[in-house]
C-alpha cells in the first residue's frame, strides 16, 4: 500500500532522480520540522502550566499566611498593602482579592470594582485552582485557605497569556530553523542527486544505445562504488549480447536458408490459428507476401469447402483439402500439422504440398487409359457386332417364317422367346456399333438448362412417384451437340431413376464454376460400393440384374463428355446417394 502511495507520488513529480531526491529530502527535513515543533509545543505546554501552577500555589499560601493576623482584627489596611504589594512585584498577577469566613471580599486589586461572579467559581467544587475565560484571555484562579478556610480564603489570578506567548516564539524559532535546514538541505540534496545520478544517467545512455542496436557501446564512469560494478558488469552483457546476437543472426540465416529451399510451404502458427511466419514457398504458392499475410488467420488459406487445418492439443489430423490462391483460384493440397512451441506457448507448423499437378497427371493418365482401353474394346466391338449381325438376323427372319408357319402353340411360344431373343442381341450388337462408331460432334449454341428440362419432359412417366428438385442457375450457352449432351443427361437421369426406386428424391444443379458449365445429378438411392467406383465408366461392367443393361451406357458417357473437351466424375457413398458431375467448357 504504502509503495503504491510512493510511486503514485514520483509520478507526479515526473522528472529524473534528482529531483525526486530533492523533493523526498526537502519532505523528510519538513515533516521532521512539523513533528519537532509538536513535541516541542506539548512538552513546552506542559511544563510552563507546571511551573504556572507551582507558582501560585505558592504565593496564594504564602500570602494566606500572612493574612491570618489582619483578618482576625479586622485590619483592612494591612490587607490591602499586602495584595497591593504582590500585584505590584509578581508578573502576570492579574488580580487578587481576599474574603472572610462569610465570603465577604476584605481586599482587592480590582480598580474598576469588584466583579461579584468571582464569588460563585467555586460553588460546587472542591479544587483550590480553576481556569476562568474571561472571553479575552484566560485566567487560572489559586484559591489558598485562612485558617483551614474558616476566617476565609485569598484568591489570586494568574495570566495564562505567558504560556501562549513562550509556546508561539518557540515554535517561530523552530519553523526558522527548519527553512533555513530545509534551504541548506535542498541544496545538498540537489548537489548529492546531481553526483549520484551523473554515473546512472552513463548507464541510462548506454541501454539506449545497446536498444538501438548499437552492441559496441562501452559505459565510462569514474567511481570505485557499486555504479562502476554496474557499468562494469554492462560492458560485458554488451559484449555476450552481441557475440550471442551474431551467433543467433547466422544460424537464423542458416535456418532461413534451408526452410526457404524446401519446395513445401511452411507456414507458423499459434493456438489461434494466426499466421506467424512462413518461407518463400509458400509466399510463391498462395501470391501473398509475408508481410500481407502475419497476423492473419489460416482460414483466408483453405477454401470454404473445407474443414481448414484441424490442430487441436496435441493431435495432428493431416490429409488433403483445397486451398485458395490470391486472386480466388484454388488448387489441391496435402497438408501436414504439427504442434511446436512458439515463445514458450503452443503453436504448430503447417507443411503444405501442392499435389494439383500430381492430381492433373493421374487424371490424365487415367483419362488416357480409358480412352485406350474404350478405343481397344470399340475396335474389338466393331468388328464382333459386324459378325453377328448377319446370322442374328437371318435366326431371327427364320424365327418369324416358322412362326407363321406353324400351328402349335407350345411350339410358337418358343419360337417367339427365339426371335425375341435374337432382337436383344442385336440390340446389343446395334450398342456395340454405337460404342464404337460415335458420331462426330455438330456444334451449335446450346443452352445446358433448356437440354436438362427437355430430357426431364421426355423421362417424366419414368419420374412418377419420384420427387425431382431443379436448381437451374444462371449461366451461359456452350457451344456443344445438344442431341449427344441430351443423350448423356438421359443416361445419368435414367441410372439415378432405376437406383432410386419409388418414392427417391433427385436433385440437378446447374452452376458456373471455374470457366465451365457444371451439371450435378445426385440421388439418394443404393449408392455404389467403393471397390466398384474405379470401374463404373468400363465397358459392360454393370451391376443391375442380367437383361437390365448392356453396361455401355456410362462409357458412351465418358466418350461423349470427353469429345466435348470435358469430364465427368462420380462420388458415392452406399445406402446415402450417387453424384455424378458432368462439366463442358464454356
Amino acid at each position: 500500500m504504502l509503495s503504491k502511495a510512493v510511486n503514485r507520488i514520483n509520478n507526479i513529480i515526473g522528472g529524473g532522480l534528482t529531483r525526486r531526491f530533492v523533493f523526498w529530502i526537502l519532505a523528510i527535513i519538513l515533516l521532521l520540522g512539523i513533528l519537532t515543533n509538536i513535541v516541542v509545543q506539548t512538552n513546552l505546554t506542559q511544563t510552563l502550566s507546571d511551573e504556572l501552577k507551582d507558582r501560585g500555589e505558592i504565593i496564594s499560601k504564602n500570602l494566606a499566611a500572612s493574612s491570618v493576623e489582619p483578618v482576625l482584627v479586622d485590619d483592612m489596611v494591612t490587607l490591602h498593602r499586602l495584595v497591593d504589594k504582590i500585584k505590584a512585584t509578581e508578573d502576570n498577577v492579574r488580580y487578587i482579592y481576599i474574603t472572610d469566613g462569610k465570603g465577604r471580599v476584605l481586599a482587592h486589586t480590582f480598580d474598576t470594582g469588584f466583579p461579584v461572579g468571582l464569588l460563585d467559581i467555586y460553588r460546587n467544587f472542591e479544587g483550590d485552582s480553576r481556569l476562568i475565560d474571561t472571553g479575552e484571555d484566560r485566567v487560572i484562579d489559586f484559591r489558598a485557605p485562612i485558617l483551614e478556610g474558616n476566617a476565609g480564603f485569598v484568591h489570586i489570578g494568574l495570566d495564562e497569556r505567558i504560556i501562549t506567548e513562550k509556546v508561539s516564539e518557540t515554535s517561530n524559532l523552530i519553523i526558522i530553523l527548519v527553512l533555513i535546514v530545509g534551504s541548506v538541505g535542498v541544496f545538498l540534496a540537489y548537489m548529492a542527486g546531481n553526483y549520484l545520478t551523473t554515473p546512472l544517467r552513463a548507464v541510462v545512455k548506454g541501454t539506449e544505445e545497446v536498444g538501438r542496436g548499437n552492441l559496441g557501446y562501452r559505459i565510462e564512469v569514474d567511481t570505485t562504488d557499486e555504479i562502476s560494478h554496474l557499468a562494469n558488469a554492462f560492458n560485458q552483457m554488451s559484449r555476450n549480447l552481441g557475440s550471442n546476437i551474431e551467433d543467433l543472426r547466422t544460424s537464423e540465416e542458416r535456418y532461413k536458408r534451408l526452410v526457404d529451399g524446401i519446395s513445401d510451404a511452411v507456414i507458423l502458427i499459434d493456438t489461434k490459428r494466426t499466421i506467424l511466419s512462413w518461407n518463400s514457398a509458400a509466399a510463391k504458392m498462395f501470391g501473398y507476401n509475408f508481410e500481407e499475410m502475419v497476423g492473419k488467420d489460416t482460414s483466408i488459406l483453405f477454401h470454404s469447402s473445407t474443414d481448414g487445418c484441424r490442430c487441436q492439443d496435441d493431435e495432428m489430423l493431416d490429409g488433403e483439402s483445397l486451398f485458395v490462391k490470391r486472386g480466388g483460384s484454388t488448387f489441391s493440397g496435402v497438408v501436414h500439422c504439427k504442434p511446436l512451441k512458439v515463445d514458450d506457448e503452443d503453436g504448430h507448423v503447417l507443411v503444405i504440398r501442392d499435389v494439383s499437378e500430381q492430381k492433373e497427371k493421374e487424371k490424365l493418365e487415367k483419362q488416357l487409359l480409358q480412352a485406350d482401353k474404350l478405343a481397344t474394346l470399340g475396335t474389338l466391338a466393331a468388328g464382333v457386332a459386324h459378325e453377328i449381325n448377319n446370322p442374328l438376323a437371318n435366326i431371327s427372319l427364320y424365327s418369324e417364317m416358322a412362326m407363321k408357319r406353324t400351328s402349335d402353340g407350345k411350339l410358337s411360344e418358343k419360337l417367339k422367346v427365339i426371335n425375341e431373343e435374337a432382337n436383344r442381341a442385336a440390340l446389343i450388337a446395334k450398342g456395340l456399333l454405337d460404342f464404337a462408331h460415335q458420331p462426330e460432334i455438330k456444334s451449335v449454341p446450346t443452352d445446358v438448362n433448356e437440354e436438362v428440362k427437355k430430357v426431364l419432359s421426355i423421362l417424366g412417366p419414368e419420374l412418377k412417384g419420384i420427387d425431382v428438385i431443379t436448381d437451374l442457375g444462371a449461366i451461359p450457352r456452350i457451344s456443344a451437340d445438344s442431341g449427344q449432351i441430351q443423350q448423356v443427361f438421359m443416361n445419368l437421369l435414367t441410372n439415378s431413376i432405376q437406383a432410386v426406386g419409388e418414392n427417391g428424391v433427385i436433385r440437378v444443379k446447374t452452376v458456373v464454376k471455374q470457366g465451365s458449365v457444371e451439371v450435378r445429378f445426385s440421388d439418394n438411392g443404393c449408392g455404389i460400393p467403393p471397390e466398384n467406383l474405379g470401374k463404373v465408366f468400363d465397358p459392360f461392367f454393370t451391376t443391375k440384374s442380367p437383361g437390365k443393361g448392356t453396361g455401355l451406357g456410362l462409357s458412351i458417357c465418358y466418350g461423349i463428355v470427353q469429345r466435348h473437351n470435358g469430364s465427368i466424375d462420380v462420388e458415392s457413398e452406399v445406402d446415402v446417394g450417387t453424384t455424378f458431375t458432368v462439366r463442358l467448357p464454356i
